[in-house]
């Protein structure tokens, strides 16, 4: 049981182990384990100085002091100064509020914990950039019209509604030393753009960020183990959210009616999503729920119209009433798990397809909470693999384990990315060196079935070595870098300036191609009488940047021969008439007159499609013209099935150049026209369905395959082989 009582410190002499120093009247509450509480003050009117002491002494025991509780100083409007112990771990909530004339407290390191509200009123606190600190502790803004403020490093704690409705705040930095960001700090701040929370924050407060309506996006860092409920409630323009891997929970409501929010990524820390947390984003495209989720709560993600399917993870065992309720463009749900976990009424709409895995179907019909559920088994059959080549490249690949061969693979790739055709998709533009989980992998088979699975990767560290430049002549020099980024990438190059330019002044960027481990690229226009540096740079999807060494060039020294550099990439993008070809070309110590792409039909296909006049002859060889050091050519109008050679070049007056011969073969299938005995084909032009050749002669007709169906063309109409005609 707790004992109450007040010591009267005036009364030094009943209390020996007081501090002689303290003149003003405590009262405290102690407990069970020699702690006491400072819970009031004598005289709140008359009170002006306190030194709380470290220890007290009560009934022949001594009790150490480490809370000054909820509400202990409210209303001391004459309070000029507080000394606090480093015995106080702890200052509750509203512990000094009205204390408006408070000019000076001390908060030990000890401090760990202060409570809401705690100095709220408190504005005869010391004013630094218009904001008012007491000591360590962020009260609030002093002026609250102003759109910049400056929190000083050394600023540990951030105070409930220290920014509350500061309208024309557009920005804002929270340093490193910041450990906890109280509730309804930024309420209302409806110009805040940009908001950097520094990696030492361990916890933000509920109501946080309420109607931050430009705030666009946010990263959480992975300092952060708790966001309170409703923390970024109506941010209205919140397209992207970045939680840090220490989170384990998503609160109630935590981006309740977050309109434009289109994506989130939820570390595996997570273990649960409560109550509404993503209820009412309409926008909400693509969200990963991560294998460590055991409960979704109800209404967790009511509303989000925009969602289109969603995997649920064997690790849930719960999914709580209306969880998915109005998700009208939800087209498939994936349950992972072969035991039906809890699931509460109206958590999915009754229509929308819940596929389960093979051999669990009974078990979710007979369950009486799914039963009514529109359930399916998904194919187990498709399967696909992630490969990282490089540090900032990845190449997935699809299949299907199908013995009847009845459905093949139409295209593939990542939900809301770049479709590929086929059953290989690559990607460029990843961040080096770093974890990629449960990245959502389509596939779409030919029959128009869609299935979704996840994958994971990492990323290899980034090489990138700047070499010494090789001056062609007193104005041009090459620029080369050694890297382990793939050819496909393309957001790299070299920036330059002059070495005696000023630190602060920007770089000129220039993009240039990658070829077998080498970026190269061409710099003109220099002075024979300066010295430039230059380094090479990858920028990755996101907008991070990554340099090499910094290196010289002085034309001026010495000029080399250099041989210009051709270099042949593989195809793209192929299909019957159409495909992409890419290369680089990087002129020497001479100037290209003329550069791009050479190619020709090489042969035919055992089974193509053969057009009566085809538009290119086998061997007859064809140029298109490209620019730049890097080329990139749509080759259009090819013909089907056949196999085509291509390569770069250029040419230095007479002098023609070529890069290496690849090749590529365009879709489609045929047979050559034969004499076949085809006789009942009805075209629908002949009363005894026959379609006969002149008297004496066989049939003409050709069979080719197209989409995959047999088909028969004669005398210029198709038909299938059951004689039906095909327009």
């Amino acid at each position: 049981m707790r004992r109450f009582f007040t010591l009267l410190l005036v009364v030094v002499a009943s209390t020996a182990t007081l501090s002689a120093e303290a003149t003003d009247g405590l009262h405290y509450e102690v407990g069970s384990q020699q702690i006491a509480t400072v819970i009031g003050v004598s005289n709140k009117e008359e009170v002006t100085s306190v030194i709380i002491p470290p220890t007290i002494e009560y009934g022949n025991e001594v009790y150490y002091v480490t809370s000054i509780g909820d509400y202990a100083f409210e209303g001391c409007s004459n309070l000029i100064s507080v000394t606090i112990p480093n015995s106080v771990t702890s200052i509750e909530h509203h512990a000094f509020e009205g204390c408006s004339n408070l000019a000076s407290i001390n908060i030990p390191n000890s401090v760990t914990s202060i409570g809401p509200n705690a100095f709220e009123g408190c504005n005869s606190l010391p004013i630094i950039d218009n904001l008012h600190y007491a000591d360590t502790y962020l009260v609030g803004a002093a002026d609250r019209t102003i759109s910049t403020y400056s929190i000083k490093e050394g600023t540990r704690w951030i105070g409930s509604g220290a920014f509350f409705g500061c309208s024309g705040l557009t920005s804002i930095t929270i340093p490193n030393s910041v450990t906890s960001i109280g509730k309804q700090t930024f309420v209302g701040c409806s110009s805040l753009t940009s908001v950097t929370i520094g990696n030492s924050v361990t916890s933000i407060g509920e109501q946080t960020f309420v109607d931050c309506s430009s705030l666009t996006s946010i990263t959480i860092p992975n300092s952060v183990t708790h966001i309170g409920w409703n923390a970024f409630e109506d941010c209205s323009s919140l397209t992207s959210v970045t939680i840090g891997n220490s989170v384990t929970s998503i609160y109630e409501q935590t981006f309740y009616n977050c309109s434009s929010l289109i994506s989130v990524i939820i570390p595996n820390s997570v273990t649960s999503i409560r109550w509404g947390a993503f209820s009412y984003c309409y926008s909400l495209k693509s969200i990963i729920i991560p294998n460590s989720v055991t409960s979704i709560g109800a209404s967790a993600f009511e509303l989000c119209i925009a969602l289109t399917s969603i995997t649920i993870p064997n690790s849930v065992t719960s999914i709580e009433r209306f969880a998915f309720d109005g998700c009208t463009s939800l087209k498939s749900v994936i349950m992972e798990s072969a035991t039906p976990p809890t699931v509460g009424r109206s958590a999915f709409n009754i229509t929308t397809p819940i596929y389960v895995p093979l051999g669990a179907l009974k078990a979710y019909q007979e369950d009486d909470n799914w039963k009514n559920y529109n359930l399916r088994e998904f194919d187990t059959s498709y399967k696909t693999s992630a490969a990282c080549p490089t540090s900032a490249t990845i190449i997935f690949s699809a299949s299907i384990n199908d013995e009847d061969m009845n459905k093949y693979i139409a295209a593939c790739g990542i939900e809301e990315g770049e479709e590929f055709s086929g059953n290989i998709a690559e990607y460029i533009g990843l961040e080096p060196e770093s974890e990629y989980n449960d990245i959502p992998f389509f596939i779409r088979t030919t029959k128009g079935d869609v299935q979704t699975i996840t994958a994971s990767f990492a990323t290899s560290a980034l090489t990138l070595k700047t070499q010494q430049s090789q001056p062609v002549s007193a104005n041009t020099a090459i620029l080369l870098a050694e890297t382990n980024m793939s050819d496909a990438e393309t957001s790299c190059g070299f920036e330059w300036k002059r070495n005696d330019a000023p630190a602060d002044m920007p770089a000129t960027q220039v993009l240039c191609p990658v070829a077998n481990g080498l970026m190269a690229g061409r710099l003109k226009g220099l002075k024979d009488d300066v010295y430039y540096k230059y380094r090479a740079f990858y920028k990755s999807a996101a907008g991070n940047m990554y340099y090499g060494d910094w290196q010289y060039i002085f034309t001026g020294d010495v000029t080399v021969e250099f041989d210009p550099v051709l270099y042949t990439y593989a195809a793209q993008f192929v299909t019957e008439r159409t495909a992409t070809v890419k290369g680089y070309a990087l002129a020497g110590s001479e100037d290209f007159t003329e550069q791009g792409f050479e190619y020709w039909a090489d042969s035919r296909t055992a089974n193509a499609p053969v057009r009566r006049v085809p538009h290119y002859e086998i061997g007859e060889k064809h140029t298109v013209k490209a620019s730049g050091i890097s080329m990139r050519v749509t080759l259009s109008d090819l013909d089907e099935g056949t196999v085509y050679k291509y390569r770069t070049y250029a040419k230095i007056g007479d002098k023609t150049l070529y890069g290496t011969e690849m090749s590529f073969t365009t879709q489609g299938t045929y047979e050559e026209p034969v004499v076949t005995g085809i006789e009942d084909i009805d075209d629908g032009d002949n009363a005894d369905g026959d379609v006969r050749a002149p008297s004496g002669d066989a049939p003409q007709a050709r069979k080719y395959i197209r989409n995959g169906i047999l088909l028969i063309e004669r005398n210029g109409k198709t038909y299938n082989v059951q004689g039906q005609r095909i327009d």
